[in-house]
């Protein structure tokens, strides 16, 4: 099995309430250990966000960064979320790997899913992770709005967990970029969520025998009506990338180009960028990451107006 390695700490840590300009969402980075004192690893800051007013419908956000990634790197598209009238949280979970890393030596097609599961829910399918329960993202995000309810109760998050502390699943829009991205897509597999939205994601291959992960072709819970996707062409896992949102039901033979197209992007559920002059040629991340993401004139994120796309409130009762 592997073990994991300790994680980034942000400083200071603790729950910390972020300034912010009048309308702006309100913001804060709350330490996952403060939700959950068993939580020991993978302490980076939760990052949560909340329109100045909500979605009067009442969905929430949750994104999932990618290998090695913290939540802090992901402030854009969060707040563009928040804006939309979104309860936005980006969880910090375990991700001091890559999927395709652990199952780079696997015969098993079943690899990246049981992996997937695991960090899911913290079960032992795989055999690849030593994972506490509390650690996984599931238990962290229950963990997470319990401390919300008890410590911002004028702000709404119990409307996001049942009686029972069950989560809402039918009111997430959940997204991820690139690991996260195929976290997104799995949770929509095990659970009935308002839409799914991968960046750069997923790519579950199984080198070994040449062909995609079981698990992209099987049925889910969440149509695949409400499954969106977003990558550079030049993302060195582009053609997997495709050919996975092909299995998971997307049409990838209509895709959009975004570049020199206006929003709503003809409905197309696959949305491509050609852009060049990408920041050290950081294709992969740049359809997500603050720092790698082209910027406008203005100084805002070039791909705005495409997160504002895929997120859109108005469109959750469409894509059903």
């Amino acid at each position: 099995m592997l073990r994991p390695r300790q994680s980034r700490r942000l400083q200071p840590h603790a729950t910390a309430t972020i300034a912010r300009a009048p309308n702006e969402p309100w913001s804060a980075e709350i330490a996952p250990e403060h939700c959950d004192p068993s939580i020991d690893q993978w302490r980076d800051a939760h990052l949560v966000m909340r329109a100045a007013t909500p979605n009067a419908q009442g969905q929430l956000f949750l994104f999932l960064c990618g290998s090695y990634g913290i939540p802090a790197r992901q402030r854009l598209i969060t707040t563009v979320a928040a804006q939309l009238g979104y309860h936005a949280i980006n969880l910090s979970y375990p991700n001091a790997w890559t999927v395709g890393g652990l199952c780079q030596d696997s015969r098993d097609p079943d690899c990246h899913g049981q992996v997937r599961l695991d960090l899911l829910d913290g079960g032992q399918r795989s055999g690849l992770l030593t994972l506490a329960p509390a650690q996984a993202i599931e238990p962290r995000l229950r963990a997470l709005l319990k401390y919300l309810i008890t410590q911002y109760p004028e702000q709404g998050w119990e409307q996001f967990l049942t009686s029972a502390g069950a989560i809402q699943w039918p009111k997430l829009v959940v997204a991820g970029h690139s690991q996260g991205g195929g976290h997104a897509a799995m949770i929509g597999k095990c659970h009935p969520v308002a839409r799914v939205v991968m960046l750069a994601a997923p790519a579950d291959y199984v080198r070994t025998i040449e062909q995609q992960a079981r698990w992209l072709n099987m049925a889910g819970a969440t149509p695949a009506s409400r499954h969106f996707g977003f990558v550079h062409a030049q993302d060195q896992g582009f053609e997997k990338i495709l050919r996975s949102w092909e299995l998971l039901g997307l049409d990838i033979h209509s895709p959009v180009e975004v570049d020199d197209a206006e929003p709503p992007y003809q409905g197309a559920q696959c949305l491509i960028t050609t852009i060049t002059g990408v920041r050290r040629e950081k294709y992969h991340a740049s359809v997500a990451q603050d720092n790698l993401t082209p910027s406008r004139v203005d100084g805002r994120a070039l791909f705005e107006p495409v997160w504002r796309y895929l997120l859109s409130p108005e469109r959750l009762n469409a894509d059903a």
